[in-house]
């Protein structure tokens, strides 16, 4: 359940019974995106964040929920040997359907639809993301399947630093920045040092911005 998702339709349907004797259409509007948002927000389980595999005996040593390359989200597993980031979903599609949401509520409630339309669309966007994220655990996190996967030996890798809310990959000549939490980088720090001890550097600081 995620309870932000759930908040903000509660949201939009406290709003829509308030146009309910004045703007018909609006509040009809805002009570399907209210009541879709509410779906989504019961349907949608909470994301893990960053995963410790307890026994530590398997190939997975490491694995974050979300990792963002420009505008494609991904998941990251670190194995004994790779980095493998596993695409989720693009934020130019959310861009898009949050456009056409967007339109289409301000074609029939005006700047309260937009609003909402918009709002549903990352909402979305989250349902869909989880969905494609069970799967991959449920599956080889570890095996890349589909297309915009990559996949990085640690031989390949030259350093990967710990940046506030960026993981850097440093390959030969050039680097990889992945935008991540900026609670992961404590949780990851320890395990890439017994993983990878060489090739891992923090420069995060304490108040977790970037030096």
């Amino acid at each position: 359940m995620r309870i932000n998702i759930l908040i903000v339709g509660g949201l939009i349907v406290a709003v829509s019974i308030l146009f309910l004797y004045s703007v018909i259409i609006a509040s009809i509007f805002g009570f399907i995106l209210g009541g879709l948002n509410i779906i989504i927000g019961l349907l949608t389980p909470k994301a893990l964040g960053v995963s410790v595999p307890d026994d530590g005996q398997g190939p997975l040593k490491l694995m974050l929920d979300k990792g963002v390359i420009r505008t494609r989200i991904y998941t990251v597993a670190f194995s004994e040997k790779n980095l493998v980031l596993r695409k989720l979903g693009s934020a130019n599609l959310t861009v898009v359907t949050a456009l056409l949401l967007a339109l289409l509520g301000a074609a029939l409630a005006g700047y309260f639809g937009i609003v909402v339309g918009g709002v549903t669309a990352f909402s979305l966007q989250e349902f869909v993301t989880q969905r494609r994220r069970d799967r991959i655990s449920k599956g080889n996190p570890l095996e890349p399947s589909g297309a915009g996967d990559l996949e990085y030996s640690y031989d390949e890798i030259e350093q990967i630093r710990l940046l506030g809310n960026r993981l850097q990959v440093n390959l030969n000549g050039r680097a990889v920045r992945i935008t991540i939490s900026r609670k992961y980088p404590r949780i990851m720090e320890p395990v890439l040092e017994k993983i990878i001890p060489a090739k891992i550097q923090s420069d995060a600081l304490p108040s977790g911005r970037v030096p």
